[in-house]
């Protein structure tokens, strides 16, 4: 549908008017748009100017290249008028037309610019394709539309029959895209927090209500364990605000509930209390539960200085399966700031504890991470597929939601995009049978890196969007940061490079705030997303977008 001048085409008429010799730098055109581009940009110029109506349209990714381009061409034809669309406010197309252009007899060039930020594209779009003969009568010289690819696209898809006017169709190059800025944020988003806290079974199985109503919580059946504290409150009254354990379950119920302002308050109070009963174990228990807090906002720092102190008492009372837990979480921990000696080191120790206590899911869990420690994805996967059978043994919905997202992850890993949505949506129905708002948060991040990677960026735009809000909501900092540069990334594609920027920055800011192990790589996100707004110009000049 859309020709290219190649180097065998011919002008119809030599003497018009064209490119004024001397008035564009050599090399020019080809140094904004690259070799092959710039040079058939240049016989369009030279061979159409002078020829009535003929329309090039020329993709340009970032705002510093359109502009150079239309300085560029400014400089080369006799006069250039310029329309920007995204100043048509309540005027129809042709009056804008009218008022950049009002003698196209004594104008060489007419240059359309920033459709893709235009609050009117679709209506400009169609405009263009219902009244094109109209306005090319009445424009009769050579258009160039400069337009960012996806708006390109939108203008194919909805003003056809104007875009079969193209005499000129110049498609970005290929590698100039934003998409390999999509994946490298991927890349550099870490993963979440959310994991499951598993505690070996005990020996002897607890018949309390306040020890089944931890139980039922620590497998994902808050409701279940919400039953058992109402049983507990009837049979001791009063017992709420001065019973350690009864407390530290109010606490429990809010962090799983994503309540974590409340649950720290009632986890502080629990400490006053043991404080008051000298309970060393308990205070183990407490400070545990806050660094799992800690972990789900993104304060890996605060949280590891806490899970030592909870390991250093679970030692002292002698409870191996605390031990074992914590262990992990300080693997997992180390792991998610780059310490990966240190976290291999952690999870050793955790799975000879699994393995002294015959606990097959610590094993598994530990065995798991190993496997992602040292990358190998193929053991990865078949643990992981172990700890489904298991956590559908135990009732655990938490361990098979875990298990269902990292599934998911290594299907995205290795390009399998339809078993990574289905694994999702399993992880959705049961967050939602959950009523879990964290994990449907996670989750929603998780199908939006899949959308991304797939090229659904209006699907990925919605649910990093929902995801962001709760994460926001429940002061999850890194997944705030890890949204903020994935929607940044998407708005660049769209061409809205001042709020790519934006966005970008904020998580930067984020990052930096937590201290991050991915900030390099996200500032080196920002230098290049900021690159598509400032590009060097000839002579040390630059342009801003």
């Amino acid at each position: 549908m859309h020709a290219t001048i190649s180097s065998a085409s011919a002008p119809k008429h030599p003497s018009a008017p064209g490119i004024e010799e001397g008035r564009v730098e050599p090399g020019g055109f080809e140094r904004i748009l690259g070799s092959e581009r710039g040079v058939a940009y240049g016989r369009f110029l030279e061979w159409s100017v002078g020829e009535g109506f003929v329309l090039a349209v020329v993709e340009l990714r970032r705002p510093a290249q359109r502009e150079a381009l239309a300085k560029a061409t400014s400089a080369a034809v006799a006069k250039l008028c310029t329309a920007r669309l995204d100043s048509l406010g309540d005027r129809s197309l042709r009056a804008l037309l009218e008022e950049a252009c009002p003698s196209p007899e004594e104008t060489s060039v007419l240059m359309l610019t920033h459709l893709e930020e235009s609050q009117d594209a679709a209506r400009i779009c169609a405009e263009l394709n219902v009244h094109r003969d109209e306005l090319a009568r009445r424009f009769a010289l050579p258009w160039v539309l400069l337009v960012h690819p996806a708006a390109a696209l939108a203008l194919q898809r909805d003003a056809p029959d104007f875009c079969d006017f193209a005499g000129l169709w110049l498609p970005e190059e290929p590698g100039d895209g934003a998409e390999p800025l999509l994946e490298q944020a991927i890349r550099v988003l870490a993963t979440s927090g959310v994991s499951p806290h598993h505690l070996s079974p005990d020996a002897t199985p607890p018949t309390d209500l306040l020890s089944l109503a931890r139980e039922a919580a620590a497998l994902g059946h808050v409701d279940q364990a919400a039953d058992l504290l109402a049983q507990y409150d009837m049979k001791h009254p009063g017992e709420r605000a001065h019973d350690v354990r009864r407390v530290y379950m109010d606490g429990l119920l809010l962090r799983v509930r994503g309540r974590f302002a409340e649950a720290i308050a009632r986890f502080d109070e629990a400490l006053e209390l043991c404080e008051m009963s000298g309970d060393p174990h308990m205070r183990g228990v407490l400070l545990d539960e806050i660094a799992q807090v800690y972990v789900l906002q993104g304060d890996l720092a605060a949280a590891r200085h806490l899970e030592r102190d909870a390991l250093e008492l679970f030692e002292q009372s002698g409870d191996r399966r605390r031990r074992a837990a914590s262990l992990h979480q300080l693997s997992v921990i180390e792991g998610r700031l780059g310490h990966d000696v240190k976290a291999r080191e952690l999870e050793e120790k955790s799975l000879q504890l699994s393995e002294e206590l015959g606990d097959q899911v610590g094993r598994t869990i530990s065995l798991h991470h190993l496997a992602v420690i040292e990358g190998d994805h193929a053991k990865a996967r078949e643990l992981l597929h172990e700890l489904l059978v298991n956590s559908d043994k135990l009732g655990d919905r938490n361990i098979r939601l875990a298990s269902l997202r990292k599934l998911a992850a290594l299907a995205t890993n290795d390009g399998n995009y339809a078993e990574a949505r289905e694994l999702l949506r399993k992880s959705l129905e049961l967050s939602e049978e959950m009523e879990s708002a964290v994990y449907r948060s996670v989750v929603l991040r998780d199908l939006a890196t899949v959308a991304c990677l797939e090229g659904n960026y209006a699907e990925a735009m919605a649910a990093s969007r929902e995801s962001l809000k709760l994460s926001e909501e429940f002061g999850m900092k890194d997944d705030q940061a890890a949204l903020l540069l994935m929607l940044g990334l998407l708005e660049a594609d769209q061409g809205q490079i001042e709020r790519s920027v934006a966005l970008v920055r904020e998580g930067v800011d984020i990052l930096e705030e937590l201290d991050a192990a991915n900030l390099v790589e996200a500032k080196e996100l920002l230098h290049r997303l900021e690159s598509f707004s400032v590009a060097d110009m000839p002579n040390g000049s630059q342009q801003r977008g």
